[in-house]
């Protein structure tokens, strides 16, 4: 009888948590048919849970520049893929590939959970799969998506 209890209550604790699990990662304020590239300088890292952020100054043709929030894993996870404080630093030029959000979607829901001295309303956010690091090698940011950064060759454990 204890066994089946146990069996019983564990299984509506999977089930009560794999929906919030699920949602937590969901990409649905993301366009993520279309992949973008941005490339620019970081002018603020940000290694949080349960998402890290690098803030990257990209500078268009005409001279103006976009604030770009690039959103990737948490601090658990990318140390675990070797990244620490000193793999992205302020004034480090890099290139992310990802998702930008949808229209009508507000970054600032995202960005809200960060200091008050990270909001800034020209901000565009982008979820990325991928970062082309400062010296020029390519280091996956994050699993989830469509994978049009990472290319046909890359197998998504999640699937």
């Amino acid at each position: 009888m204890k066994k089946t209890t146990a069996a019983w209550l564990a299984g509506v604790l999977v089930i009560v948590t794999a929906g919030s699990l699920a949602a937590h990662h969901s990409l649905s304020q993301f366009d993520t048919t279309t992949a973008v590239r941005v490339k620019g300088t970081i002018s603020r890292v940000e290694l949080v849970n349960p998402h890290s952020i690098v803030f990257v100054d990209q500078k268009g043709a005409d001279g103006q520049t976009q604030h770009w929030a690039v959103e990737g894993p948490g601090v658990v996870q990318l140390s675990r893929s070797g990244f620490n404080k000193e793999s992205l630093k302020v004034g480090d030029n890099i290139e992310a590939c990802g998702y930008v959000t949808k229209e009508g979607v507000d970054p600032q829901q995202t960005l809200s959970k960060l200091p008050e001295n990270s909001k800034n309303a020209s901000v565009r956010l982008m979820d990325a799969e991928l970062l082309v690091m400062p010296g020029g090698q390519i280091q996956k940011w994050s699993d989830y998506g469509q994978h049009l950064c990472l290319g046909s060759d890359y197998h998504d454990f999640h699937k």
